[in-house]
């Protein structure tokens, strides 16, 4: 088989390859690995080196074993690691033993570390690992892919929250995993993100955290806009809050089109130049993880992917889900803790009410029972109607206990949610939320099943909950930060845009008011408002 070095694809001897047009007369430059090199006892056949960093270098190659290419990378770390033409072995600068060995532990642990992730699809899985030549390699998945910058340029320069979602957030918990595992990338960029041909965001380049950081033995290699603030400064601790502003910035530019401010030259406060025509397309919880995520000061920054994924998830509905669950768990949770501790004996007035219930439960079993096996009665009753049938409680000898549909029209939801517990007769859930003037905020309005059915013990009675009035009044938000306001307003239901104007008074970055309201007016839920930002005081040419 007469491999092509260039693309490891089969082309029949020739000299210029009709897949790729690499010249097979090509020599390879020393300190790299000949062109054909065979490792792992001909497992591996080498071709021409990728890319190289201070780390080492990758090469695209061929595996014998799973008859297709892979991406070999090899450690040899710039200024002390080097090789002779003549020979494969990797050669240590005289007076660099230590340091060497050192780097290439570090190498293997880090490599070993993300090889354990390999089900992770926004990860290149790691095939194997092994040592020769002094060195050591790690075997990589080849794919097609294309750059995310092209990608971006494909589609105009940038994309929109709802396409950046499904592509982003495979990453962020993937990410997540990674430094669970005290495992980091600490280069998180455009330029080292790639999509799949099935439309995946995949993160590459990885590489030993020495050469992502200011005061290590190599020269840092960080990439402006994108790396953090420590890692320009000399002893910066770099750790999960360092690839969460990578990934922030990513994201950023992603939907903007502009990557944020160079890391070390920002200031404190922490200010975000976002476009006006991208900022009134974003939604506000977006904005607000998208400062929160890059923050100067680390101690200010989102610390977790973990919390990343809830400030870009928390949209209001996301909220309410999130709210109502930790109720039901609080709730759960002081129920049990509060349970009164069960009496040696019981009194004789328990006896009563039990035979009286279970003298109940009998005839509601045999009317149901009769029911069933007279079903035009049902008809007469309820009409012909499969829906109002089917709610019925159809029951089995597995499950013969029956509760009524109680109303819960005209009730608080948040109230009714509280009392929920996994002893509950019936479970409350709330699908949508509708604007009733009419009706205060959190009543519930509708319910299906209706009231008065008998269902199965832990049938799902599904809810409908107003929203209160239409019309709400805008909060005061002048000499607020933008992040603070936007939040204010998106508490109230309504999507906030931006312009910015010059101030002479307000702070640059502060908001003045809004454009076309003051605060204390009214307006429909929903409603786009806009807000002025001062941009300092004017200044003249």
């Amino acid at each position: 088989m007469a491999l092509c070095f260039g693309c490891m694809k089969e082309n029949n001897g020739e000299q210029i390859c009709p897949h790729c047009g690499f010249d097979r007369n090509t020599e390879q430059s020393v300190p790299y690995l000949p062109l054909g090199t065979k490792l792992q006892d001909e497992n591996y056949i080498v071709g021409k080196k990728i890319s190289s960093n201070a780390e080492g270098a990758k090469y695209i190659a061929y595996s014998n074993t799973m008859h297709s290419p892979v991406i070999i990378s090899e450690f040899m770390p710039a200024g002390i690691g080097g090789r002779s033409k003549s020979k494969n072995t990797v050669i240590v600068k005289s007076d660099y033993e230590k340091q060497y060995a050192q780097l290439h532990e570090d190498f293997l642990k880090y490599y070993r570390n993300i090889a354990r992730f390999r089900d992770l699809k926004a990860i290149s899985p790691i095939f194997d690992i092994f040592s020769e030549n002094n060195t050591s390699y790690v075997v990589g998945e080849a794919y097609e892919s294309i750059p995310f910058t092209e990608y971006l340029e494909r589609r105009g320069g940038s994309i929109e929250w709802g396409v950046a979602r499904p592509l982003f957030m495979p990453l962020v918990s993937a990410l997540s995993s990674l430094h669970e595992a005290e495992t980091g990338h600490y280069a998180i960029a455009p330029s080292n993100l790639v999509v799949t041909a099935d439309g995946k965001l995949r993160l590459k380049s990885f590489a030993i955290g020495e050469i992502r950081k200011t005061g290590g033995f190599f020269e840092p290699e960080l990439i402006t806009g994108c790396a953090a603030p420590e890692q320009y400064r000399e002893n910066g601790v770099i750790d999960e809050a360092t690839d969460v502003y990578g990934l922030t910035a990513t994201l950023f530019y992603a939907l903007t089109g502009t990557l944020p401010e160079n890391g070390s030259t920002r200031k404190p406060d922490g200010k975000l130049a976002i476009p006006t025509a991208i900022f009134k397309k974003l939604p506000p919880h977006i904005v607000k993880a998208l400062s929160k995520g890059l923050q100067v000061n680390k101690t200010d920054r989102i610390q977790t992917f973990e919390e990343l994924r809830t400030q870009l998830s928390a949209a209001p509905a996301v909220k309410a889900i999130q709210n109502e669950a930790n109720r039901n768990e609080m709730k759960k949770q002081t129920v049990q803790r509060y349970a009164p501790r069960k009496r040696e004996g019981i009194p004789g007035y328990v006896w009563g009410i039990t035979g009286v219930l279970a003298i109940m439960l009998i005839l509601l079993v045999v009317g149901t029972y009769w029911l069933q096996t007279n079903p035009e009665m049902l008809t007469k009753i309820f009409g012909n109607n499969d829906d109002i049938q089917t709610s019925l409680s159809e029951t089995s000898d597995d499950n013969p206990y029956l509760v009524k549909i109680p109303n819960l029209i005209g009730k608080n939801y948040d109230d009714i949610a509280a009392m929920q517990n996994a002893d509950s007769e019936y479970v409350v859930i709330k699908a949508n939320e509708e604007i009733f003037s009419d009706q205060a905020e959190g009543t519930i309005v509708n319910q299906s099943p209706v009231a008065g059915i008998s269902a199965e013990k832990g049938v799902k009675v599904v809810v409908t909950v107003s929203m209160g009035q239409n019309n709400r009044e805008l909060p005061a938000i002048s000499g607020q930060s933008l992040e603070a306001a936007v939040e204010a307003l998106g508490q109230q239901g309504f999507i906030a845009s931006g312009t910015y104007v010059a101030s002479d008074t307000v702070e640059e970055g502060k908001v003045i008011g809004y454009e076309n309201y003051n605060a204390g007016d009214m307006a429909p839920y929903g409603s786009k408002i806009v807000i002025s930002i001062s941009q300092g005081p004017e200044t003249s040419n």
